[in-house]
């Protein structure tokens, strides 16, 4: 299984910069390097050329918990109003915010626990 994730809020224009970082951050931690990856997106209605979003394949419950940890510093240091959004490929998808973030964790699992069919 894999999710995506997008960043949103940033200054007009930048979100293929912030996309970038985040992958470059996100690859320096350990239980996610090798498991996320740029992808070029089709652009939505109203919006002009590719976006880029990362995924993340393989998920469990350890790259869960070392996406929303390195989300959460992440978006800390970057002191703006920015929001990184995991979407699973059913739709479901949570928005993890610098004053949203304690509780991503918990309900990444669940929508991910939810989404997964019966054995």
């Amino acid at each position: 299984m894999s999710v995506q994730i997008e960043v949103t809020g940033g200054p007009a224009g930048s979100d293929t910069t912030l996309i970038r970082e985040l992958h470059a951050w996100l690859q320096r931690e350990d239980e996610l390097r090798g498991r996320v990856r740029l992808r070029s997106a089709a652009p939505g209605p109203g919006q002009m050329g590719a976006l880029t979003e990362l995924v993340l394949t393989a998920v469990s419950s350890g790259t869960v918990a070392a996406l929303v940890a390195s989300a959460q510093l992440w978006i800390k240091q970057r002191r703006a109003d920015l929001s990184i959004v995991v979407r699973h490929p059913d739709g479901k998808e949570v928005e993890i915010d610098a004053q949203q973030i304690s509780g991503a964790e918990e309900f990444i699992r669940t929508v991910l626990r939810d989404s997964d069919p019966a054995p």
